[in-house]
């Protein structure tokens, strides 16, 4: 009792520094197709081993008929109207959301809206694997998830490549080797921050495997693993979890974006580091610059997406023929023609037709003039967004301005067109704007 007395005592002189609070998380659990109760355990568990301080309470959401699930006896009581508690972001610091569509028939809106509101309030939210199988017909849900389940080749093994190398979740964080389901997906969202990425064993194109967003006054981190064991054994798999947690939790305390107005460069001069290749050919550093080789191909900023911008850069063609070009505001692609038919590409080619030259919106609109130095020499390019108006600069003089209807957010990259065309870029540097 005395002890306990002049504990108080000497908190109350504020003497005492404060020790940082467990993160309250929530476990959400149901569906069929995997082993909810028991992964969940050896996530549980694994967590605590890789040093995450926390509390949690585990309930299933989901209403099975008598045998069901067949994946995995049910134990746990269900509790679906958990999502319904107006007190929900005041008793929870993070949901880890685990479930799949089936058994879920008799939620309603209001567990839905329950979720969305526990993370636009500033909760956070983790959502594992079949998460995206989860409410697919929910376009809040699909919103907020990033994306929705489509497919998946055969559980099988993996390589799990890093693309997010200085974000911030992401410290500690390396490429990995597991065995799992890779989802492809769809309403795959562009503007969330992707942190891991791997080839698809079905179709060979690089698929999204973890990424964060943000939404509403909360933050967001989806994977596409962790079917089973080999994943939730996995020490970098469960250091992803952990970061994920963290980063989700401090929502309600910081600001989850860059202050608007923040300029910063997309690349250091020296390597490709932020930068991801997709499809034939590719991108070599000579002499502090990108230079394109072989194509078609595309090398993305893949760090993360952007909204209103101001993207300046300098090109150097080794001839007027020469083919390329900056593609913005396009989603994540699976090959080159994702930023082709999904984005605008911002034309180099000094010998083309109208809407194929230097300057021009490829295929929508040719530019006004054509004010480029001679090949060899470099040239200077500012792209600037704002909602669907499209404004170019060459060497400082306006050459285009074009309303699109495209995405109002996506990333941006280079062409790497041909064997024929070299052409080198640097001094990129981005400035968002208001």
């Amino acid at each position: 009792m005395i002890a306990s007395l002049a504990l108080s005592a000497f908190a109350a002189l504020g003497s005492a520094p404060q020790e940082p609070q467990p993160i309250r998380i929530l476990v959400l659990l149901g569906g069929e197709h995997h082993a909810y109760e028991g992964n969940s355990r050896l996530l549980l568990t694994g967590l605590g081993q890789v040093g995450l301080s926390f509390t949690s309470e585990v309930v299933r959401i989901d209403d099975p008929p008598t045998g069901k699930p067949a994946a995995e006896p049910k134990t746990l009581p269900s509790k679906p109207d958990v999502l319904k508690d107006p007190e929900l972001v005041k008793k929870y610091d993070v949901i880890i959301q685990y479930t799949q569509d089936s058994y879920l028939e008799k939620l309603t809106s209001d567990h839905v809206d329950g979720l969305t509101g526990f993370v636009r309030g500033g909760g956070g939210w983790v959502g594992i694997h079949c998460a995206l199988d989860t409410w697919k017909s929910w376009p809040e849900y699909v919103e907020m998830a990033g994306g929705k389940f489509q497919s998946h080749p055969p559980y099988g093994p993996l390589t799990i490549q890093r693309l997010a190398a200085a974000q911030e979740m992401g410290a500690g964080l390396e490429d990995f080797e597991t065995k799992d389901e890779l989802y492809h997906l769809d309403d795959c969202a562009a503007d969330k921050d992707l942190l891991y990425a791997a080839k698809s064993p079905g179709d060979g194109k690089l698929r999204p495997v973890a990424w964060t967003r943000g939404y509403g006054l909360g933050r967001t981190f989806a994977t596409v693993l962790g079917h089973g064991p080999d994943s939730y054994k996995h020490p970098m798999f469960l250091k992803m979890i952990r970061s994920a947690v963290e980063w989700t939790a401090r929502a309600k305390s910081e600001s989850q974006c860059a202050p608007i107005g923040a300029s910063f460069s997309l690349f250091n001069g020296r390597n490709l580091d932020g930068w991801t290749m997709t499809g034939p050919g590719r991108f070599v550093v000579e002499n502090g610059a990108l230079v394109s080789q072989g194509g078609m191909g595309l090398l993305w900023y893949s760090r993360r997406s952007f909204r209103d911008f101001s993207l300046e850069l300098e090109w150097k063609a080794e001839r007027k023929e020469a083919n390329s070009g900056v593609f913005v505001r396009f989603p994540m692609p699976l090959t080159p023609w994702t930023a082709v038919n999904a984005g605008y590409e911002v034309q180099i080619c000094d010998t083309a037709e109208a809407k194929h030259n230097t300057g021009s919106i490829y295929s929508f609109q040719a530019a006004s003039k054509m004010p480029v130095k001679a090949p060899g020499e470099w040239n200077h390019y500012r792209i600037e967004v704002r909602g669907q108006q499209y404004t170019i600069w060459i060497n400082g003089e306006k050459v285009n301005e074009y309303t699109g209807s495209r995405s109002s957010e996506g990333f941006v990259g280079l062409q790497n067109h041909d064997d024929g065309s070299k052409v080198a870029f640097r001094a990129l540097r981005v400035t968002e704007l208001r």
